[in-house]
Order: C-alpha cells, then structure tokens, then sequence
C-alpha cells in the first residue's frame, strides 16, 4: 500500500475514533501491513506426527505415539521466535492502532497450559476463588457468573519487563554475563482491546478489611511459583482500571494469553498481569514470591531491597535474603521507530530475525517518512522527538488516534535520506515531563530498559 493510501486509511480511522470515543471499528483496527517494505516471515511448516503401524498379529497392542506438545500455540510466522516459551512482536512491521493477536507477544515462564492437561480451564470448570485474612465475606465464582458481573472495556498496551533488554547489551556496554535473559529486542508490546471486570467489583462483594497489605493474584494452573503479589496502594489506585479478564479484541481468550481468564494491569508490566487466573488472596502481610524477588526486579548497585521483615509471607522457598531490589510496577516512557535493530553484540540472534548478525537494514535514498510508536502508561505521551546523526532534536508528528496515558500513539516524521550510514534515534516525554534518557544503570535482569535506542540504517 502506497504512503499515501496508508494516511488516507489512518485519517479516515482517526476521525472514526474521534467521532465515537473508544468504540473502534475493529476490522480498520487489526488488519496487519508491513512497513518500510519488511516482509513478513515466511509461514512455518507444521508437520504432523505419523500414524503408528499396525500391530504384527502375535504382538501387543501399540498405542500411537502423542502429538509434539508445542510450549507455545501462537504460528511463528507472525511472531518473533526467541525461545521455547517466548514470543516477541515483529515490530519492524507495526503500522495498526490495535495489534492483531496473532501478532501480540506471548511472555509465559512454562509452556501454555492446556484444557486436556488442566481441565480447570475449560470455561464450564473454572472458578475464581477470592478470599484472605483481610477479606470479609469470602466467596468463588464461576466463569459464567463473571460473564454477568458488570465489565468494562480499556484499550491499553502491555509490555514485557523484559521488552529492550537488547539494549544493555548493544548500546549499554554490558556484557551477556553482566545482563541475563531473553534477547526480546524492542517487539514485547502489543495494544489491545481488554474487556474485564473491575477488582472494585470484585472488592465490593468480597468486602476488604482496614489494614490489607496485599493483595496475591495466583495462576493455580501455571507452574508452581506462578504468583504474583502487588501493593494493596497500587490495586486501589488502579482498581477501576484493572480487572480480571475474559476477553481481548472483542473475542474470549485464547490459550497462549490466558484462557479463560486472567488479570489485567493496564501500565503496569506484563508480569502483574497474571494469566490462567484461579485465585485473589487480600493479606495483612507483605508477600514475597519468586516474582518481586529473584524474576522480575531491579537488581543492581543502584537500587536497594523493599521493605520487608522476618514475619512477612515468604512462598515457593523464597527467603528474606532472596529481596534485593524493587520490583517492577510501572512501565517508563519508551519510543521505537518501525525499523529493525541491528544485533551485533548480543548473546543470541532470535530464531527467524529479518537480519542476521551485524547486518544494517537498508533504505532508498530520497524522500522518507519515517513512522513509529511511543507510549507512556502511567502518565500519558505528551510528544515525540527525534535526531539524525546525532544532529539537533526535532519534534514528530503525532498520528491520530490518542486514547490517553494507557494507550500508544503513532508517530511519523519526514526525512530526506542521503546515501550512506546513519543513525536515527527517538525519544519521548511524558506528560509529567520525564523523558527517556540517553542510559540507565545497570540491573542484571535487563529489566524495563528505556534508553533512547539508536537505529542504524544503510541509505543506498
């Protein structure tokens, strides 16, 4: 599609939006293109396994052998393969508002959970258990009870903590061995529609005690230490906003998002927003899970341990001394353009990148409009710059639709690109007036790195 198809579509999509607030067409909204002529990945094969052979006459019988269980369902060939349980975003061909499913990350610390394993799963089985020492009137629902509960619907992005950690080591100047983890490069983010019940909906009929700490949102089907607790301050703040959920761009779950039901916390990291949901625990004490210890933290000579005591809640074999730095909460303010990183010092290349290692993507000399994508969840995008070469920072062109702080906005700037090596970089600044930096300190886990990444490109 020709740029200026591509702006006809987006102006007649904007004015769509403004005209009727959040209730978007979706069909405009999740159809996939690709940008700056990056085409997809090829579509992977899938062969079945074989039959078994039939029995001879004098042997026993032979069962057929199980199908290959595939940790993950999601078709790679719209996903970035990074590992047996990891799927990122191929961000280099983001060009809609709303990020088709099939193109949304999947971040899970085991393989999906299957209803055949976990029969728990199945919407007829599976129940929502709310109680805890600071819950009055504890209670279980059933998924079809939560269908009638009243429910809202927030278009929001969600992030991986994890999304930029390539940064530490292509830009940052660390090493593998001083930043661990998986080689998301900058595509675990997506932007959906999310429909869910409010925890203050959940609250009301539970009724909360004075003096609850925390409140524990617990998988029960994931692997065992899948938990994660969150200040009983955050969950009010946001308690309109997050919710437990049953729905994603207007259609029920799928397995590899959570089916049939998990939480949603629209700004937070993905973590928080636990999948395969069975279980809300309200407690007058501080948790501490593999989650906000060891998994999804900040971790580094700048950052110091939490509060916590001897009498708090440890779970999963987690101890005090295991609580060394904050755990992720907030997502900061980040910027992409729509071009794929160049990978030269990382550890590992993810399995189907449109670049191998060291390549620079190319790009016509001329006329460019460069596009983009900027988000920040807790206070909102309030403009987007950019530079060339290191040259002055100018500011972008923000593309309609701007929903507010939870959700992103497309940005676009022209550029007249001479022949040769550049590097283009971008930045955002929120509405508070933070604005990403040009490094951020260490923290071993890479997490939640909003550096201003820096895109080399080959002009020809």
């Amino acid at each position: 599609m020709s740029d200026a198809k591509h702006q006809q579509r987006d102006d007649a999509l904007a004015r769509d939006v403004l005209k009727s607030g959040t209730n978007i067409d979706r069909r405009s909204l999740f159809v996939s293109a690709a940008a700056f002529g990056v085409g997809a990945a090829a579509t992977a094969a899938h062969a079945q396994a074989p039959s078994a052979p039939a029995a001879a006459p004098a042997a026993a019988p032979t069962a057929p052998p199980a199908p290959a269980r595939k940790p993950i369902l999601k078709d790679d060939s719209r996903v970035l393969n990074i590992g047996a349980t990891v799927r990122s975003g191929n961000y280099w061909n983001f060009s809609t508002f709303m990020t088709p499913v099939e193109e949304f990350y999947v971040r899970n610390h085991y393989p999906t959970p299957l209803v055949e394993q976990k029969p728990v799963l199945a919407p007829e089985n599976w129940k929502l258990k709310v109680h805890g020492a600071s819950v009055e009137r504890p209670f279980e629902i059933t998924y079809a009870e939560l269908l009638k509960m009243p429910s809202k619907s927030i278009i929001a992005t969600m992030e991986c903590h994890g999304n930029g950690r390539t940064l530490f080591w292509e830009q940052g100047g660390f090493t593998p061995q001083e930043v661990t983890g998986g080689n998301w490069v900058l595509g675990a983010i997506g932007q959906a529609e999310w429909q869910y019940v409010p925890i203050s909906e959940i609250f009301a009929l539970a009724g909360i005690k004075p003096g609850a700490k925390t409140v524990m949102f617990w998988s029960g089907v994931d692997g065992a230490d899948m938990g994660r607790p969150m200040a009983m301050a955050d969950v009010l703040t946001l308690q309109n906003d997050m919710g437990v959920c049953y729905a994603m761009n207007g259609n029920p779950l799928i397995a590899d998002h959570g089916a049939p039901v998990r939480l949603v916390v629209p700004g937070f990291g993905g973590t928080a927003s636990i999948k395969w949901l069975t279980e809300i625990r309200v407690s007058d004490k501080r948790i501490w899970t593999r989650l906000n210890t060891k998994g999804e933290c900040y971790i580094g000579p700048t950052y110091q341990a939490p509060e916590n005591a001897a009498d708090d809640e440890f779970l999963g074999g987690i101890t005090q001394a295991d609580i060394k730095g904050p755990m992720v909460t907030w997502m900061p303010p980040k910027s992409i353009i729509t071009v794929p990183l160049v990978i030269e010092k990382s550890a590992s290349l993810p399995a189907n990148y449109p670049l191998k290692k060291g390549e620079v993507p190319k790009l016509a000399a001329g006329k460019q409009t460069m596009r983009g994508y900027a988000w920040a969840p807790q206070h909102g995008v309030k403009h987007v710059e950019y530079r060339i070469d290191g040259g002055a920072w100018q500011q972008a062109t923000l593309r309609q639709p701007n929903l507010g702080k939870y959700t992103w906005v497309r940005f676009e700037f022209p550029w007249e690109a001479p022949a040769g090596a550049h590097v283009i970089e971008t930045r955002t600044t929120d509405v508070s007036g933070v604005t990403q930096p040009e490094t951020i300190p260490l923290n071993t886990l890479g997490m939640a790195n909003w550096s201003i990444p820096k895109f080399k490109v080959e002009v020809v």
